[in-house]
């Protein structure tokens, strides 16, 4: 009789991680819906994607250490306006632990980008192990990715302050 509740037991337990695994894990990619993840953004807030639903947005996954990450930050920032324009919001995640390596806080790069970083389109935030996993399972310090109105992939980058034309391709197509 142990056997068998040690049976149920274990093969519901299997089930019920597998579940809640593969709904919170499934990696990014092109063509796919994007994460539903709920991202927690400095100040203590959060992110939730309903709340970008029927708008464009830039998911970008950066480190703090990495300099065309910091860089980026600023070209981002004198690109804002046209962000705006576009209806295009910008979401801007430290991955989890910053990658294993040392930077500054992520805050200390939004404070020094000024006021354009406190722009309503524009959200900064930090993401959870889980997160960092399945969005950079490469782990690349500066990966990004552009999704449509609908929710879905349909590109991923480098370094977008390095390559801008791809996402302003993105911002400007209908």
């Amino acid at each position: 009789m142990k056997s068998i509740l040690f049976t149920c037991a274990l093969t519901l337990s299997v089930a019920l991680f597998s579940q809640g695994a593969s709904a919170s894990t499934a990696r990014i990619a092109v063509g796919n819906p994007a994460p539903t993840f709920t991202y927690h953004l400095l100040g203590g807030k959060r992110l939730n994607p309903n709340q970008l639903q029927g708008r464009k947005y830039i998911l970008w996954v950066m480190a703090t250490w990495c300099p065309s990450c910091t860089t980026g930050s600023q070209v981002v920032a004198q690109h804002l306006a046209e962000l705006r324009r576009h209806h295009v919001a910008l979401v801007e995640m430290e991955a989890y632990d910053d990658l294993g390596a040392s930077g500054p806080s992520l805050q200390s790069i939004k404070d020094g980008i000024g006021n354009a970083a406190a722009a309503s389109n524009w959200y900064w935030g930090i993401l959870s192990q889980e997160q960092t996993l399945a969005i950079d399972p490469k782990s690349s310090p500066d990966v990004f990715y552009l999704i449509d109105a609908h929710g879905k992939v349909v590109s991923q980058g480098m370094a977008p302050g390095a390559h801008w034309d791809q996402v302003e391709s993105f911002i400007s197509a209908p």
